[in-house]
């Protein structure tokens, strides 16, 4: 894996202001080194330079600046090298063993949260069902937090949040629509969370959190144009175009869901009716079975069913995969990835499920894209998305100090 790879995702979109400023070039250069000691760590300042192609002091003030605020710690790996004469390397490292972060995913059944070193791997998870009011959510959330900072010894940096729905990024972020946790939606719980634990709190899309763990621990690495197509519960897309991630005027982009492909079709929480999510997504999948077995069943139980018996559930699968196929098509036709990582259920289930929807990919687009465009099954999880996005968020607020 190249370096040029890695350090290729540098200015995700966030930073509209003119590179040409200071205070933007200094946020590009924090982001650069945090995100290559993110992927890389354990690293020299040495390689820092060769990597980015920064000056040594400009590689030294930052990595300074990253160590005395916690975000970085030097390594005790055991395999510094001398190189030859003189003291040995020192290696700097993600911050993960004195300090941490929080991350907390919400998804329609439960809330996931846990604490994370800062490049996002999960220390200790936890979960609970998620209430039916905001209140109660907020309330949830506040107690998962003080269960993980009582169940750990480092210090909490802050806290990352992963939902689903239109995400209006601002000043003030908030959850604009949540089809599927709709007692989410118009509330400001970044803010709300930062007021009952006094932890500087980000909210980000469960899409852009599944961007942020692609590009530091997944296949993304390896790409600068690439599409994540979520077909889990909701349906959402996020697209980086030569390096940086795509977010619409407002935030906003990526709604492939939420396209109507059969008219007065089935509602969809977005109150249209017959959107992409309503046939392509897991969860439409296990809707279906339930009518076929006159009973409801979930995700994770509908994952059972088809892996005990394929062949039972064979028209219902199909029908599902004709319509991801189509998803597929239009991301590949609009955007012409490299690559799209595909992030769900079903696909795990057995490898003939990828198998077919692959041979229907072409028919659904164009076969000269289709056939530069390679599919994969994604990495990602939104709950280290999470944690990536308020370690973002943390180290962009260290820029006024250089």
């Amino acid at each position: 894996m190249s370096s040029d790879s890695k350090d290729s995702h540098k200015n995700q979109g966030k930073d509209k202001g003119n590179p040409g400023q200071p205070g933007a070039l200094r946020r590009i250069n924090i982001d650069r080194i945090t995100r290559k000691i993110q992927t890389d760590s354990p690293i020299t300042r040495s390689d820092l330079v060769r990597a980015t192609g920064l000056s040594y002091p400009t590689v030294m003030k930052i990595g300074d600046l990253l160590l005395d605020n916690n975000i970085v710690e030097w390594s005790s790996d055991d395999k510094a090298e001398s190189g030859g004469r003189g003291r040995p390397a020192s290696y700097l490292q993600i911050g993960g063993t004195t300090s941490n972060v929080i991350a907390i995913s919400f998804r329609p059944s439960y809330i996931l949260a846990a604490t994370a070193t800062l490049s996002g791997s999960t220390i200790k998870e936890t979960q609970c069902p998620i209430p039916n009011t905001y209140p109660e959510i907020l309330e949830a959330a506040h107690q998962l937090v003080k269960d993980l900072q009582q169940n750990s010894s480092s210090r909490t940096l802050g806290i990352g949040l992963a939902a689903p729905g239109l995400l209006k990024i601002g000043a003030h972020s908030k959850l604009t629509i949540s089809a599927n946790i709709p007692a989410l939606a118009e509330h400001y719980i970044a803010e709300d969370l930062n007021k009952l634990t006094n932890l500087p709190t980000v909210i980000v899309s469960t899409m852009r959190s599944l961007y942020n763990s692609e590009i530091i621990q997944g296949h993304a690495v390896e790409h600068e144009n690439f599409a994540i197509l979520n077909y889990y519960s909701g349906m959402g897309l996020a697209v980086a175009s030569n390096g940086s991630y795509i977010d619409g005027s407002h935030g906003m982009a990526g709604e492939l869901g939420h396209t109507v492909v059969e008219p007065g079709g089935e509602l969809c929480g977005c109150g249209n009716r017959g959107c992409l999510e309503t046939r392509a997504t897991d969860l439409a999948l296990a809707r279906s079975i339930s009518r076929k077995m006159d009973r409801t069943i979930n995700v994770d139980e509908m994952v059972e069913l088809i892996r005990k018996s394929p062949s039972r559930f064979e028209d219902e699968i199909d029908l599902m995969l004709s319509y991801l196929t189509i998803s597929i098509g239009i991301t590949i036709n609009v955007f012409n990835p490299e690559a799209v990582l595909l992030y769900g259920r079903l696909l795990d289930i057995h490898p003939m499920f990828f198998d077919k929807l692959k041979k229907k990919v072409p028919s659904s687009c164009l076969k000269n894209l289709a056939s530069t465009c390679t599919l994969k099954k994604s990495k990602s999880r939104t709950i280290e998305g999470a944690a990536i996005a308020v370690v973002e968020e943390l180290t962009r607020k260290l820029s006024s100090k250089l």
